[in-house]
């Protein structure tokens, strides 16, 4: 079997779902400590993971949604910046209706999920070209 180009970018996605779950439900729960970093870390970690793994995933599914079809297209040809966008603003926008729905809403979220998208850039830099073409 061939590692190619959806199993790199389907391997980061469920790496950091895995992080983003185990923390959301294993570790931040129960962590009774008092060290306020790690309390920071761990707010913001679900925001961050998803800010990387996001993107990921729709990295593979941008050209299988549009096909050949729009091939020559910015959104197509650049869709490690496609992805990055749509995962920021569907985070960023989830983040901000936690005001309305009497959630807690918290900037360093935001921060944080800015931080993931750049994480998430520099991964795509530094991949293999092998890996940046299906």
């Amino acid at each position: 079997m061939k590692f190619t180009f959806e199993y790199y970018w389907f391997l980061i996605f469920a790496l950091c779902f895995i992080a983003f779950n185990q923390i959301q439900d294993n570790i931040r729960p129960y962590y009774i400590g008092d060290n306020t970093g790690i309390k920071y870390l761990l707010g913001v970690a679900p925001n961050f993971f998803p800010a990387i793994g996001i993107p990921a995933l729709f990295v593979v599914m941008i050209p299988y949604v549009l096909k050949k079809n729009y091939s020559g297209t910015w959104f197509y040809e650049k869709r490690h910046l496609s992805a990055n966008l749509i995962s920021i603003i569907g985070l960023v926008g989830w983040e901000f209706l936690q005001i309305v729905g009497q959630l807690r809403f918290d900037w360093n979220d935001i921060l944080w999920t800015f931080i993931g998208a750049l994480l998430f850039q520099f991964i795509w830099i530094i991949s293999p070209q092998k890996y940046k073409e299906n």
